[in-house]
């Protein structure tokens, strides 16, 4: 089995059929030798709630779809070594000019509501996806995408509108959802609390924060084991580490370096290290005063911060500063990029220089462990004489406000490495990104962005994504702090945990057994 880099490479050159065994595939597993159990219910705890249940419309990748994987599937599937295994299509090929793929999809497959799944369904999903009109969040990455031919009903040709390096990894993401045509027409507006897909649970509420399914018995697949599975939202890891320890919640996601140490003591919980880290930056709104035409304040700020004395306080040492947006985890990762450095005596001057008297306002979400950040940005501002005030608000607030560009400054964070670069930079620095939330809106970059998506060699991509990481610096567009491992805990009843490359849970051979 070739790896997801040379998988991407060979495509290009022109790859031959593709076709693999069985989709359920054991990623990475917490089971024991015992035989799996049917029933139970498992509740997971999610440190964000989605936006919409419509996969197109989420707005945290990777993070989403540890609730659409209860209902959605896409054509393949990007395992956690980063290969791509069959999933709807049971097999692909793409053309020797490297500007189509063929997919051969599962016979016999039906979406929740009777609806059959074939190509007509992926027709509609992809065009929906790449739809001007509907302008989804999911749109910004299908901007290779051309068309979808039905061949027959079991054969769609999609087609592309240059050779793409990362197309398979769309299709694998959110862009790449199938879910009911009948159920998008006919429910309009609420199939984004009700929707409807071919996976193994039912969506059958969303209400305060929790997200129910129920075990889809109509399922194409092997039946999953769990009766019912209940997503919820808690933002704070100190309540979903209560809920851990009760056994209300059996897995959960992001918690802090700091509570290892309690995790690891309790012997009902199981510490779990995940493939992605936690990113934390600063971004400045480069579309309004009094950060857009001013990098005097820009730089004042960047250079007033000590990133190692954050890293050792938030992540105790088991994270590392950054110079640019990525961590070393990551593909594109540039260990010569020059970043921002502290120094008080250079952010002093350049606060002079930059002639701005009033108080500056840092937007932070209410999260662990944002908030610690804000404040200890804050006082290394007052250090050299910025007033920072802080402003706390709950995630979609926050959101609204900083994509909307009503802020100055605010503390963000990053999960990578994405499954592909381009769902990276193209989501916070393409044409269409829909988490510009700096505002950088720059033609070069826009062009190099494009030129790395039509690139299949990775280390050529690589030089494109790292020279646009040090234009960012050097316009101080964005400043840089830290990173910090993205850890997660289960019970020790779970069995048979899987993810997703994208990180996302994976719920379809999950099982639960007694304490």
């Amino acid at each position: 089995m070739t790896s997801r880099r040379n998988f991407i490479r060979t495509g290009a050159a022109g790859l031959t059929a593709v076709s693999f065994g069985s989709p359920y595939l054991k990623l990475m597993s917490t089971a024991s030798a015992q035989e799996p159990v049917k029933g139970g219910h498992l509740t997971a705890a999610m440190i964000l709630e989605p936006a919409s249940l419509d996969p197109i419309f989420g707005n945290a990748p990777g993070l989403d779809r540890c609730a659409y994987n209860l209902f959605n599937e896409n054509l393949v599937f990007q395992d956690e070594q980063g290969q791509f295994r069959p999933w709807l299509a049971e097999s692909w090929e793409l053309a020797e000019d490297g500007l189509s793929y063929t997919f051969k999809l599962r016979p016999g497959v039906m979406f929740q509501d009777g609806t059959p799944f074939d190509a007509e369904a992926v027709k509609f999903n992809l065009e929906r996806s790449s739809s001007e009109e509907v302008n989804s969040r999911a749109r910004q990455y299908m901007t290779d995408f051309a068309s979808v031919e039905v061949i027959d009903p079991l054969t769609a040709k999609v087609n592309l509108q240059r050779p793409s390096g990362p197309f398979l990894t769309v299709l694998a993401n959110a862009a790449g959802s199938m879910v009911s045509p009948t159920a998008v027409q006919e429910r309009g507006a609420d199939f984004a609390r009700s929707p409807i897909g071919t996976g193994p649970f039912i969506i059958t509420g969303w209400a305060a924060g929790k997200i129910d399914g129920e075990r889809f018995d109509g399922y194409w697949g092997k039946p999953a084991y769990l009766d019912k599975v209940s997503v919820r939202t808690i933002s704070s890891t100190a309540v979903k580490l209560v809920e851990l320890k009760s056994g209300t919640v059996q897995i959960g996601d992001v918690v802090q370096v700091k509570d290892i140490p309690e995790i690891e003591a309790d012997p009902n919980l199981t510490p779990i290290d995940t493939i992605r880290v936690i990113t934390s930056y600063i971004s400045f709104n480069n579309q309004a005063a009094p950060f857009k035409d001013n990098i005097h304040l820009r730089k004042a700020v960047a250079h007033a911060i000590n990133r190692e004395a954050i890293e050792k306080a938030i992540s105790r040492g088991e994270g590392g500063v950054m110079a640019g947006f990525d961590p070393p985890a990551s593909q594109t990762y540039g260990p010569d990029l020059v970043g921002h450095s502290y120094d008080p005596e250079l952010a002093a001057e350049e606060f002079k220089l930059a002639n701005h008297a009033d108080p500056l306002t840092l937007l932070v979400i209410q999260r662990d462990p944002d908030t610690q950040i804000a404040q200890l940005v804050q006082a290394m501002c007052k250090a050299v004489g910025i007033d920072l005030r802080i402003q706390v608000l709950e995630r979609l607030a926050w959101v609204e406000r900083v994509l909307n560009y009503d802020y100055e400054l605010g503390v963000l964070r990053a999960a990578p490495p994405d499954p592909d670069p381009d769902m990276t930079y193209s989501q916070f620095y393409g044409r269409t990104a829909n988490n510009d939330y700096s505002g950088i809106k720059n033609p070069e970059i826009w062009d190099m962005i494009d030129a790395a998506r039509a690139l299949s060699d990775m280390e050529e991509r690589r030089k494109i994504y790292i020279a646009i990481q040090q234009m960012i610096l050097d316009n101080y567009w964005q400043t840089y702090m830290f990173w910090r491992p993205q850890k997660e805990v289960a019970r020790i009843e779970l069995h048979n945990f899987e993810r997703e490359y994208n990180g996302a849970w994976y719920y379809n051979n999950m099982w639960l057994s007694d304490a």
